[in-house]
């Protein structure tokens, strides 16, 4: 066999090997310091990726178990006042039981009464300012929702909500002279045929009532004695009340009789979540002006807009609404408009959060109820005299029955909790071992590979050593 010394093919074969080995030790000394098995995505794409999702969900697991934990302080909070107040209910079943028996006399019952009367501002109190952080959680209004209906004002005809998003008609009915009695105009549910423009109201043959468009393309007709007070277009959604007299004295066999415009005021979006309860007069005090004032008088707020589709936020009454596209700033189309909030009591209530996912699986919605004296039908007790005392023990053992019942709703909330957050514990366990076992090394094997790649390198280092001295046989040629 040939000996070259321009190409030393061993020497590169052994250099090219110890590379190899070098890089091998490379990677094992990385994944053992670091103890993963994946430190950038070129060592597995796809495991990165499975691996990253459950990080974040397990830091969002964790997060959850902090909700339903805070959670149940919270509610810990909510029946520490029930409690007390439970503890006051008590004592006046023993004052009205007192005051009930004849051996108590006037001065004692006025004693008896004055102590029951604090009882009640007590529970007041306690209802009001029993909070977690600024949150007030017994006076009604934790898990509660606001509710906005819109209606007619006082000086207007009426408005009603075509289940579309709060878009609102108007309707203004012009009585003619044959029918002054029927001056009463109420829309139930708008019906798939009514749309906006002007309608005639009248009577085409004795009995025969017909509501139609001026077009004539849409009328509903119905028969009617004419001895009854209201006239139902059922289709439609229109109900016509007369406040005098007969429909048939208002409606004229053959006659017109009057006519009722229905006219698309375009608000929407209304939202009334933070807005106290009460009603709210909407009126259009000139063109691209809008006031909204609350039904005392004492509070009203004017803005301006510019154009169609613009939300108006009316923050001193925390109410806002969008004009839709249907509405006109030339007109007083909002006028005579009244919006009434109201507390819905049957809401879902507060969502916490106790999964990683926006779905209601991953949520719990507690409600805590009202407990204040005009929630539990204490309010107006008198155990003064007699009558009134034994009155109060039936409105006593109510109110006790109604607090055990939100106290109950308060353990079976805690529980389910209480249940959440062992799974969140099993889950974070479970899904962090999952996590693991993708990217995390394996030490033991690691540590062979590393051995191996140790001696393969010391061993390849001997060996280039070796091929690079084979050239120097060749000068013994040269002897």
């Amino acid at each position: 066999m040939g000996m070259r010394i321009a190409n030393n093919i061993p020497a590169m074969n052994a250099h090219r090997w110890l590379g190899v080995s070098d890089a091998g030790l490379t990677k094992s000394l990385e994944r053992l310091s670091s103890g993963y098995r994946i430190n950038r995505a070129a060592d597995d794409a796809a495991g990165l990726a499975i691996s990253q999702g459950f990080r974040a969900n397990i830091a969002s697991f964790k997060v959850a178990s902090r909700n339903a934990s805070e959670a149940s302080a919270l509610l810990q909070v909510a029946e520490g006042g029930m409690d007390q107040i439970g503890n006051m209910l008590t004592r006046l079943k023993e004052l009205a039981t007192q005051a009930s028996s004849a051996n108590a006399g006037t001065s004692e019952r006025e004693k008896i009464d004055a102590e029951s009367d604090q009882l009640i501002v007590e529970i007041d109190r306690i209802a009001a300012s029993t909070k977690y952080g600024s949150t007030a959680l017994l006076d009604g209004n934790f898990g509660a929702s606001q509710t906005g209906a819109l209606g007619a004002g006082t000086a207007g005809d009426g408005v009603v909500d075509d289940a579309n998003d709060n878009i609102v008609f108007d309707f203004v009915w012009t009585a003619g002279a044959a029918s002054a009695g029927a001056s009463t105009i109420n829309v139930t549910a708008l019906g798939a045929d009514l749309v906006e423009g002007t309608y005639t109201v009248g009577q085409s043959t004795a009995g025969t009532f017909t509501i139609a468009n001026s077009g004539g393309t849409i009328s509903e007709s119905i028969t009617d004695t004419g001895t009854g007070t209201t006239l139902t277009f059922a289709n439609m959604g229109v109900t016509i009340t007369e406040t005098a007299g007969t429909i048939g004295d208002s409606f004229t066999a053959g006659t017109a009789g009057a006519t009722v415009k229905f006219e698309r005021t375009g608000l929407t979006s209304l939202n009334v979540a933070n807005a106290a309860t009460g009603t709210y007069d909407i009126t259009q005090t000139a063109a691209g002006w809008v006031r909204i004032a609350n039904s005392s008088g004492t509070a009203s707020q004017l803005l301006q807009f510019q154009s169609a589709t613009e939300t108006l936020d009316f923050n001193v009454h925390n109410i806002s609404f969008k004009l839709g596209t249907d509405f006109s700033n030339t007109t007083t189309e909002l006028n005579n408009t009244q919006l009434t909030v109201s507390t819905n009591t049957d809401a879902s209530g507060n969502t916490f959060q106790i999964g990683a996912e926006n779905n209601a699986d991953n949520q719990i919605a507690i409600a805590v109820d009202g407990v204040t004296t005009t929630t539990l039908g204490i309010v107006n007790i008198d155990l003064s005299e007699t009558s009134g005392a034994q009155d109060a023990l039936g409105l006593i053992d109510t109110a006790i029955s109604t607090l055990a019942g939100s106290r109950g709703d308060i353990g079976a909330y805690m529980n389910r909790l209480t249940y959440a957050s062992a799974n969140l514990a099993t889950t974070i366990e479970n899904t962090q071992a999952a996590e693991s076992v993708i990217r995390d090394v394996d030490m033991a094997s690691e540590m062979t590979e590393f051995t191996k790649n140790q001696i393969l390198l010391q061993a390849g280092t001997a060996m280039l050593a070796q091929a690079n001295m084979s050239p120097q046989q060749v000068l013994s040629l040269f002897g």
